[in-house]
């Protein structure tokens, strides 16, 4: 008999936790930068899901920072300006780049940062680089971001180096 009703809790904790689900994590209009609660992990890496989605695939560097980065945008990367205006002219200007193509994305978000791995290459521009953007979050909204990139050459040692 405890073996029924622990099985029945069991159960409705499941069916509790699946249909709870869609109402953690649910689709973004914009960014919430007050969001927070024990599923703040989940609904950071679902906005960093959909940021990399209109930035990497999509290629609509405005229409990302439209969603995910509404206010401040504080930019340690030495090369370029803080502010959302400077990004989204750089990065607009660099998507329309000849054959440009993303490729080995990867994503990871906790501790309030959101982390993406990817490659970016032209052959028409001899561009091939191995980037990482680490995007500070406030709430789902993304205020800070700081990268690391690597030139590939195609000469490498390490068969597997970089991804």
């Amino acid at each position: 008999m405890r073996f029924l009703a622990a099985f029945l809790v069991a159960v409705l904790c499941w069916a509790t936790t699946i249909t709870a689900a869609p109402a953690i994590i649910k689709p973004f209009k914009v960014c919430d930068a007050e969001d927070k609660g024990p599923f703040l992990r989940q609904r950071q890496q679902a906005a960093l899901e959909d940021f990399a989605k209109l930035f990497l695939i999509d290629k609509n560097p405005k229409a990302a920072f439209d969603k995910y980065i509404p206010g401040e945008y504080i930019q340690h990367n030495p090369d370029a300006l803080s502010g959302r205006e400077p990004a989204i002219a750089y990065l607009t200007t660099l998507q329309a780049t000849p054959g440009l193509v993303y490729s080995s994305i990867t994503l990871f978000s906790g501790n309030g940062f959101g982390l993406l791995h990817y490659r970016r290459k032209s052959v028409e521009v001899d561009m091939d680089m191995a980037i990482m953007d680490r995007m500070g979050f406030k709430g789902t909204c993304m205020n800070e971001h700081w990268d690391v990139r690597e030139r590939i050459y195609g000469n490498s040692t390490n068969p597997i180096a970089y991804f």
